[in-house]
């Protein structure tokens, strides 16, 4: 994939060091809830690929903010349909982070995608 000479820009006002503060916690639930959902997701490479995305020091702050709001949709267990309903449950998630992922898709590079596959080929080929 190309990078786009032109990236968009995102008009949600970003606080770095507000997303600084909040990343470590962000993280440490996202890894709980993904790993346990992991065979829901459909889109679980491309759910990876954003995360890799969101948590690395190159991508915009404005990106982060918009990813991170996704993810944090994705971890909170009780949300528009909440996700005790099983995968019906995660529906809602899955939306709101592939329009987060459309919308800030040019801060998404190669080297995350690649990241994300090898991460899954290897939790995915663990016993």
């Amino acid at each position: 994939m190309s990078e786009d000479p032109n990236p968009p820009t995102y008009q949600l006002p970003a606080d770095p060091a507000r997303l600084a503060q909040e990343e470590p916690r962000l993280v440490r639930r996202f890894w709980r809830k993904f790993k346990a959902t992991l065979s829901y997701l459909p889109f679980a490479e491309t759910f990876l690929a954003a995360f890799f995305a969101a948590v690395d020091p190159k991508t915009p702050a404005s990106a982060k903010a918009i990813l991170f709001g996704a993810l944090g949709y994705f971890i909170v267990p009780f949300d528009f349909i909440p996700d005790f309903f099983g995968a019906m449950g995660y529906g809602d998630d899955i939306a709101v982070i592939l329009a987060a992922i459309k919308a800030v898709e040019s801060s998404i590079t190669d080297e995350h995608r690649d990241k994300a596959r090898t991460w899954l080929e290897k939790a995915r080929n663990q016993p």
